[in-house]
């Protein structure tokens, strides 16, 4: 997978756990990890030169940048081995199939529509809770359904479609209950140490004023 396609994926993923958070703080980063994706992403997105000859002609694929709105609503269902998960897309079977792009590997799922009603649409999972048989993974449109449909590498029973990493190692009895934002806050702390300058200016900005709210200088 290329470095545009795991930003694209990034920023999918991180507009999807904004919709989750309530401090302003929390938000204002995200926000700013926003913009920072956006930028790459249009740094690495290949320009397109234009014919003025052929400007009527073009389709609005040809002219879109490709940048994709993430999927976040969906449902799905295992059995034994098998996994499925159903996109509600009103009208996709009429979408022409080269417009629906998947890409599947042991541990990762990657599906894209392009101008799904003027919009670029994708669905990702950048690691999978466990390995997939990829050469068996497919997709398939009913009229306004897109079926992923998912082969696990072994039959195991699936907790959830993303894998979880540990961020923290942290003990669980010394967490904070009276502060459930307290792991998050501690998850940003390590975020800072092993990121970038951008990043640790991001997140130092936020963090200023988060303490700047709580009374503090």
């Amino acid at each position: 997978m290329s470095e545009l396609e795991n930003l694209q994926l990034d920023l999918a993923e991180v507009q999807q756990v904004l919709g989750t958070l309530k401090r302003k703080a929390n938000i204002e980063y995200l926000n700013n990890r926003i913009k920072y994706l956006e930028n790459s992403i249009k740094i690495l997105t290949p320009q397109k030169v234009e014919q003025p000859e052929k400007q009527q002609e073009a389709s609005p694929i040809d002219s879109d940048t490709r940048l994709y709105q993430g999927i976040t609503k969906y449902a799905w269902d295992q059995e034994g081995n098998k996994i499925k998960i159903i996109i509600s897309l009103d009208g996709i079977g009429q979408l022409p199939k080269e417009n629906i792009i998947s890409s599947f590997s042991t541990h990762s799922v990657d599906v894209k529509i392009l101008n799904y009603k003027g919009i670029n649409q994708r669905f990702g999972i950048k690691k999978t809770f466990d390995d997939l048989k990829d050469r068996e993974c497919s997709i398939k449109t009913t009229n306004n359904s897109l079926i992923v449909n998912l082969i696990k590498k072994e039959n195991k029973h699936w907790d959830q479609l993303a894998y979880k990493e540990k961020l923290i190692n942290t003990d669980s009895s010394k967490v904070d209950k009276e502060d459930p934002q307290a792991s998050l806050m501690n998850m940003m702390k390590e975020m800072y140490q092993n990121g970038d300058d951008e990043m640790k200016r991001t997140i130092a900005q936020a963090w200023s004023k988060s303490q700047q709210e709580k009374g503090f200088k």
